[in-house]
């Protein structure tokens, strides 16, 4: 969104205006200008939206619209920490997480199941072997 300062509208693409310098033929000058008053005095308006609704958020206010939003964004914040470390804890992604450092160890490209057919078991012997 554009913000011209010398009429004071608002758009969302600036028009392209050509310069002709009293030349009739092109190459003109290209220049970007406001669609309602042709001027160039104009710059992109940053709109700030609300974290939890997306609602465009008034003048002054910084990351939420209301306390409702707040105490809902800051809810649905910490349930997805929460999602977050329950899933890195989980046996099937740390396994993948395994394949993955093994991978580029080895500058291999086993998929999961090459890795727990074919490598996994074989880990799984040598470590054993060296304690035997």
């Amino acid at each position: 969104m554009y913000y011209c300062s010398d009429c004071g509208c608002e758009f969302i693409v600036p028009e392209v205006c050509a310069l002709t310098h009293a030349f009739s033929s092109p190459p003109f000058e290209e220049r970007h200008c406001c669609p309602c008053c042709g001027g160039s005095n104009f710059r992109i308006k940053e709109e700030r939206h609300c974290r939890c609704c997306g609602a465009k958020l008034p003048d002054g206010a910084e990351e939420y619209c209301s306390g409702a939003c707040r105490r809902r964004g800051e809810a649905m914040w910490s349930n997805e920490l929460k999602r977050r470390r329950e899933s890195a804890s989980s046996p099937l992604n740390r396994l993948i997480k395994e394949q993955t450092e093994y991978n580029l160890k080895h500058h291999t490209d086993y998929s999961y199941g090459q890795f727990t057919a074919l490598i996994k078991p074989g880990l799984k012997r040598s470590k054993n072997e060296r304690r035997g």
